[in-house]
């Protein structure tokens, strides 16, 4: 009875592969397409943060390409693919934010009156990311490779938001990763926070947590990318030593 399941086991590796080779394609688009409202700070930032990205997502997709083979070669026995595809497949689910989350880490608190923009706030996701960040949520939004994070305009007033959804003071980022480096990254001296402090007068209430909790995301919905089929994947280049 088990053996019936291989062929979606298979078909659903095939469909995470095809999704991880368009994410950078999406990622890079939907960065050029922000760059000039940018700073060059952001930009370098944007930059090291993509390139960070794409060799995790080359080596995701080696080894699921790796997996792939592995199961291909054990087809023979059952239990013990469908466990390791379970257990890749969990994997998968927190690396790209869809499975909710807990753990350790630290909590960036920002009030309604710090002259806080978007900008700055991408400055943080980052710098936390460079520090070691697990996993990161704004106000309960969780935050991956597919998120804006923008500001809009309504009469007089400009609000900070993430995939266009309004972001209400106070905003409130938890990230999961060792807390002492994390919140170490944020504060040192010269660091992100002191120039916020010194030159916009935010002053964020950073606190080291034992038990955060980040809800799941779901996917975007694919409109004109589709999963290449490995036959079809050009052979990956060895580099030169």
């Amino acid at each position: 009875m088990r053996g019936k399941y291989w062929p979606v086991s298979l078909t659903v590796v095939f469909i995470i592969l095809g999704l991880l080779l368009s994410l950078q394609f999406r990622t890079q688009r939907l960065l050029a397409s922000s760059l000039e409202a940018q700073k060059t700070e952001d930009l370098v930032a944007m930059w090291k943060n993509l390139s960070s990205k794409r060799s995790q997502l080359q080596g995701e997709i080696a080894q699921l390409q790796q997996q792939l083979f592995t199961l291909k070669a054990g087809s023979g026995q059952d239990s013990d693919a469908e466990t390791a595809l379970e257990k890749e497949l969990a994997r998968l689910q927190i690396s790209t934010g869809l499975a909710p989350v807990k753990g350790p880490g630290i909590t960036v608190t920002i009030t309604g009156d710090a002259p806080l923009l978007y900008e700055d706030l991408v400055d943080i996701v980052n710098e936390l990311w460079a520090s070691g960040a697990e996993a990161i949520a704004i106000n309960d939004h969780r935050i991956g490779a597919f998120n804006a994070i923008a500001d809009k305009e309504e009469g007089s007033r400009v609000y900070i938001t993430v995939d266009g959804q309004k972001l209400l003071y106070p905003i409130v980022i938890k990230a999961i990763g060792d807390p002492h480096t994390l919140e170490k990254g944020l504060t040192f001296t010269g660091g992100l926070i002191e120039n916020l402090n010194n030159l916009f007068n935010i002053y964020p209430d950073i606190k080291k947590e034992q038990d955060l909790q980040l809800p799941g995301t779901s996917l975007p919905r694919w409109q004109y990318a589709k999963p290449l089929p490995p036959d079809k994947q050009a052979p990956k280049q060895s580099q030169a030593k």
